[in-house]
């Protein structure tokens, strides 16, 4: 939060310099309002040595309109801390001036926050709610193979006691070529 130093300009009478304050502390930068009650007029501000290199004016001279206010910034090194001095603001060229004391101090100590307090419970880990299974590939054989592998095999038997009855040796090794090339596309159907 920016602190402000009020200065009335032109109140009592022309070039009057009346100062809100007459001793300025503050330990941070900070807004010199110069409010003019009267006729325009140029004010110049500067700080003696002591502040010089602790505070830059926005600026030396000023005009200020009449009925108006202007801020000028003064802004402070915050490495140059403590330090005193005294702010001028002149107007009428000299003919009026005003002398303000003004104390940099360092900030104040933030104070310790408290400590949070934290429920014991949370320390503890939750229990995890599960997801439901997923859908996992079937790595087994699916029932209409089996069906049809039962069904391709008691057909089979019937062709093989079929054959062994008939005893004729073209029906023999017809049936087992058969039997060879259903073997054959049971072992391809099965590794794949």
């Amino acid at each position: 939060m920016v602190r402000t130093l009020p200065v009335d300009i032109n109140r009592r009478s022309v070039h009057s310099i009346e100062p809100q304050l007459r001793e300025f502390e503050t330990s941070e930068s900070f807004a010199i309002e110069l409010t003019n009650h009267g006729s325009a007029t140029h004010v110049h501000l500067n700080v003696d040595d002591g502040l010089a290199d602790a505070i830059s004016l926005d600026g030396g001279n000023h005009f200020v309109e009449a009925g108006r206010t202007r801020r000028i910034e003064a802004t402070v090194d915050q490495r140059s801390r403590p330090v005193s001095g005294r702010l001028k603001i002149v107007t009428g060229y000299g003919a009026e001036t005003a002398v303000i004391d003004v104390s940099l101090i360092p900030p104040e100590e933030t104070p310790e926050k408290e400590p949070v307090e934290v429920d014991e419970r949370l320390s503890k880990p939750q229990p995890r709610q599960r997801d439901p299974p997923a859908q996992q590939p079937e790595t087994g054989v699916p029932a209409r193979a089996l069906a049809a592998g039962a069904l391709v095999v008691l057909a089979l038997l019937f062709v093989v006691i079929g054959s062994l009855i008939a005893g004729n040796p073209a029906v023999i090794l017809g049936v087992g070529i058969v039997l060879v090339a259903i073997a054959a596309a049971a072992a391809l159907l099965y590794s794949s």
